[in-house]
């Protein structure tokens, strides 16, 4: 009886392992959030317009998304940690190039480019290795965990650098970032892979995954997701210095305050009551943050970031989980890289395009095209069908 009783326990998901992975990504996570400041770095410090802020902020994307279909490929053919450990090298090499930026050029170019592949491998790696190391029962609850560890950082990250920036100068915060990348690639190199023998002959190109039934709806989805938040996270801060808002970090305090929350707290409900219906439940919520922008004096920058939060933080790895049912076990690093890569591609051309809108119309308007956008998103999402590959 005893053995069948311990047979029937759920099998832990917090092991020593996932805990290193955890707090190699936390580290990584510091640094790498600490740049969704760089809008009030340009605004303020380089005098920025809208189009070259959101031009900065699509580089980063625009180079993780070249990059993701090689990484997602060699992941799966060479394994995870080698890889996340390159990433965390490289992010920290290309921070260490904004010690010498005074201006909008091609060192910033340069070095925002190589922050986005060096976090595409970082990424893409680390969140794939998770997947490695968790029962596939409790996926979606794995997905959501690293996730929400990832998502802490981006308030904290923010909040340290905004202090950081105005205690110590922008330097000292840039200097901050290189540390926390590197003490992140040594606690990498200790996360324990297992090998696995890949056949290179048998393995299937990135092509055949996007193939795969019903995941091309699936992609587009991510990437009209992307485009919405890419208008949020980029375009919210000069918006909100216009509307007299002196200390902007607090959106983010308050997104990922609740997407951590979400994510931890009800981290198994897509699992449990199925991950295309939470998704498509989480998506339509998705539609008020943007309004809460629009009307950002009234509601202030904290609950606006909530608001986006608590949709994001139950979407994102919901429908992260979908994209993944539909790949098979040993494409689990290309399902990962096409996914990232599609919302990728939507946050870069949402940081881009709608810079040039804001620039001919105002800030309230490319908010409004956002929530249109998550709307028509919301109807495909609707219409897709539960049917998958296992």
């Amino acid at each position: 009886m005893n053995t069948v009783s311990l047979d029937n326990r759920p099998v832990p998901l917090l092991t020593a392992q996932f805990a290193l992975l955890l707090c190699a990504t936390a580290l990584f996570g510091l640094s790498f959030s600490t740049y969704f400041l760089l809008p009030k770095f340009l605004a303020v410090e380089l005098a920025a317009d809208a189009i070259t802020i959101g031009g900065v902020g699509a580089l980063s994307m625009l180079a993780s998304v070249v990059a993701m279909p090689f990484i997602g490929i060699q992941v799966d053919r060479r394994g995870r940690k080698g890889f996340g450990f390159l990433g965390a090298v490289v992010f920290a090499i290309s921070s260490a190039g904004f010690l010498w930026i005074e201006s909008v050029g091609p060192l910033l170019v340069f070095c925002r480019m190589l922050q986005g592949a060096a976090f595409t491998l970082y990424y893409v790696s680390l969140s794939t290795l998770a997947t490695d190391i968790t029962p596939s029962e409790r996926l979606g609850q794995a997905i959501g965990l690293f996730g929400a560890v990832m998502i802490s950082t981006n308030a904290l990250g923010p909040a340290l650098a905004e202090w950081g920036a105005a205690e110590f100068g922008w330097q000292a915060v840039f200097a901050g970032t290189v540390c926390a990348a590197v003490v992140s690639a040594a606690l990498t190199l200790m996360i324990q892979e297992e090998v696995k023998v890949r056949d290179h002959a048998n393995t299937t190109s990135m092509l055949e995954v996007l193939k795969r039934p019903g995941l091309q709806r699936i992609l587009l989805v991510a990437a009209m997701a992307g485009w919405s938040m890419g208008a949020m996270y980029t375009f919210y801060q000069p918006w909100a210095l216009i509307l007299g808002f002196e200390q902007v970090s607090s959106y983010l305090i308050g997104f990922a305050v609740c997407a951590m929350m979400v994510r931890v707290g009800l981290g198994g409900l897509a699992d449990r009551l199925g991950r295309l219906r939470v998704a498509t439940v989480s998506l339509f919520f998705y539609i008020a943050a943007p309004f809460a922008l629009i009307y950002l004096d009234m509601f202030g920058l904290f609950f606006a970031g909530a608001l986006l939060g608590s949709a994001h933080g139950l979407f994102f790895p919901a429908l992260n989980a979908v994209a993944l049912d539909r790949t098979l076990e040993s494409e689990r690093g290309k399902g990962m890289a096409a996914y990232h890569g599609a919302f990728n591609v939507g946050f870069a051309a949402g940081s881009y395009l709608l810079g040039y809108v804001a620039t001919m119309t105002s800030y309230p308007t490319i908010f409004a095209i956002s929530a249109a956008t998550c709307f028509v998103a919301f109807i495909l999402l609707a219409s897709v069908s539960r049917h998958h590959t296992h």
